[in-house]
């Protein structure tokens, strides 16, 4: 665990010593991307096959692709999308090396998140922390596949924003090609329409977003079972009752954060924002939260919950950075501390849920 709070510290010192507060106007110094890139990518591609829930089974992917001599022969080898495969088997050509596949998918995916935050955070370093408290790089980390199809619809809000519907099609279902299950996350370009300003505007979207979520997961379950691309997981850890009760923690970390965020002035933050940026993150965050809260019903929603992890620490962070001071600066203090102690009580007291400590690099001796 010592490298999580390594992590924590450096990211804390970086802020520190580049300035904490921020605003529109100001949006702090681009070192803390570096700083954040450069310790995520060098964690995530440097572990040994034993840390991470799936990184034995990408690794054993990857063997079996490197021994076939043809692509169409390397598409039998697992039931993983063809952009993966394809990938697996392109890299497989250069280098016999595992952790170099892992290196490329780090740069690109460690990439396209701290291009998010430069985007379109307010404040870059409180925008960093909170990510890193709520798990989102390390999540990048866990699930591979899917972080590549993360990174490719990161890359597609953009499109989102400035109601490009075509270009974030496409985006998307290129995203699909590493994990199908981007594919879902079509219905996200109608929520810039979403206005969340007087409370019969959160009644009404929440009740539709519960509605959708709900029937959505009554039919997943159906197809599941019959599914044998996905059955698996219902027979899987992600299906358990352990599972559902890190939901539960996950959706009380989740709500005390907006709520925290909202004392800074959701509305004002809004009309602040001439671009609609803010607007447009802010309704991503309560699609985050729902679909959290929905997973309750179907436990692996919250995986497609990772779609929306940044653009949910991102939108919170603007809202704080947006507050006045001095008690933006207490809130977004309490943000980052409480998005840390919550994902840190899943690593002390659940750390078979994750496998990433104790952490092991590919360089130490027997190292699997």
């Amino acid at each position: 665990m010592w490298i999580h709070f390594a992590l924590f510290a450096a990211l804390l010192l970086a802020a520190a010593l580049l300035g904490l507060r921020g605003n529109a106007g100001r949006r702090g110094s681009r070192v803390i991307l570096v700083v954040a890139f450069v310790a995520f990518v060098a964690f995530s591609s440097m572990r040994a096959v034993s840390v991470g829930n799936d990184t034995v089974e990408y690794h054993r992917v990857f063997e079996e692709i490197k021994a076939t001599t043809s692509l169409q022969e390397a598409f039998t080898v697992s039931r993983f999308e063809y952009g993966y495969v394809v990938l697996n088997y392109l890299v497989s050509r250069i280098t016999d090396s595992f952790n170099l596949l892992l290196l490329i998918i780090s740069v690109f995916v460690y990439g396209s998140a701290v291009l998010f935050i430069k985007r379109y955070a307010a404040n870059y370093s409180l925008a960093v922390l909170l990510a890193f408290g709520i798990s989102a790089f390390y999540d990048f980390t866990l699930f591979t596949r899917q972080s590549v199809a993360v990174a490719i619809f990161l890359l597609a809000v953009p499109a989102l924003m400035e109601r490009k519907l075509v270009r974030y099609v496409l985006l998307v279902v290129l995203a699909s090609q590493f994990h199908v299950s981007v594919l879902l996350l079509l219905v996200v370009y109608l929520i810039p329409y979403m206005r969340l300003s007087t409370f019969g505007d959160w009644f009404k979207w929440g009740a539709l977003i519960g509605i959708v979520m709900f029937s959505l997961s009554w039919l997943l379950t159906r197809l599941l079972i019959s599914s044998a691309y996905y059955g698996h997981y219902l027979h899987s850890d992600y299906a358990d009752g352990g599972v559902r009760s890190a939901t539960v923690l996950l959706i009380v970390t989740r709500i005390i954060l907006m709520l925290l965020a909202a004392t800074c002035g959701w509305n004002a933050a809004v009309e602040a924002d001439p671009s609609g940026r803010t607007r447009n993150l802010l309704a991503l965050a309560v699609a985050d939260v729902a679909m959290v809260v929905i997973s309750l019903g179907f436990n692996l929603l919250d995986r497609l919950e990772m779609y929306l992890t940044l653009p949910f620490a991102v939108g919170l962070a603007n809202l704080a950075a947006h507050g006045e001071r001095p008690e933006s600066s207490y809130v977004s203090a309490l943000l980052v501390v409480i998005a840390f102690a919550a994902t840190t009580i899943f690593f002390l007291y659940r750390p078979e849920w994750y496998h990433l400590f104790p952490y092991r690099t590919v360089f130490e001796k027997g190292a699997l």
